[in-house]
């Protein structure tokens, strides 16, 4: 469940710097990721403390740039991927941009899942996947998230971040009618057709 859990987070990290990548014409970010070779070394060599300055970073940064609440939580996620994963250095507007594009893109891929495949997840199967997998959590980027907001672990996990494992959950459904949609077990074309769906509700 772990393993699965981790290829899960993995995906999602992917779609929101992919929604990053795809903004509208007139706002286009064009990111540049760190090299595989990079990313690699750094998820192999970084500690709990390396991790804690990230987004103790992102946290500050993001405090100062927004009060909303639901966009600030975007905005943390963006500055602590662009730390991490983006050769780019992106400006404050940049950054708020982004994040809202994401916040839009996650309603309305949750929207197509919901009235175009009919996929509801209750309560109850989101609190179950996350206890099962990222409340036995013991990655040092995910402890030192929850320490960065003032969060136990579980706190984040069914609060914070529900949103992200409401997605996984409503994903775990979707996979067998996609794979038969699009006649295919392949969960990368998976995700770049349905992706193509959610860009064009987008445009």
């Amino acid at each position: 469940m772990i393993k699965f859990y981790k290829l899960l987070i993995l995906s999602t990290v992917a779609m929101i710097i992919i929604s990053g990548c795809q903004s509208k014409a007139n706002t286009q970010v064009e990111i540049k990721m760190k090299s595989e070779e990079e990313q690699k070394e750094i998820v192999d060599t970084y500690t709990f403390d390396d991790y804690k300055k990230v987004f103790d970073e992102a946290v500050s940064e993001a405090n100062k740039l927004e009060d909303d609440e639901q966009l600030r939580k975007w905005i943390i996620r963006t500055l602590a991927q662009e730390k991490v994963y983006f050769e780019t250095d992106l400006t404050d507007v940049q950054v708020i941009e982004l994040s809202k594009q994401a916040m839009e893109r996650d309603k309305v891929w949750k929207s197509i899942a919901k009235n175009e495949y009919g996929i509801i997840v209750t309560d109850e199967e989101i609190d179950h996947y996350i206890k099962e997998g990222p409340d036995t959590s013991d990655l040092p980027q995910h402890l030192a998230y929850a320490d960065a907001l003032g969060l136990s672990l579980e706190e984040l996990n069914h609060d914070f971040d529900r949103d992200i494992y409401e997605k996984n959950v409503i994903w775990l459904k979707l996979k067998p009618k996609l794979e038969k949609k699009y006649a295919t077990t392949d969960n990368n074309q998976q995700v770049e057709r349905f992706e193509k769906e959610v860009k064009k509700q987008l445009n």
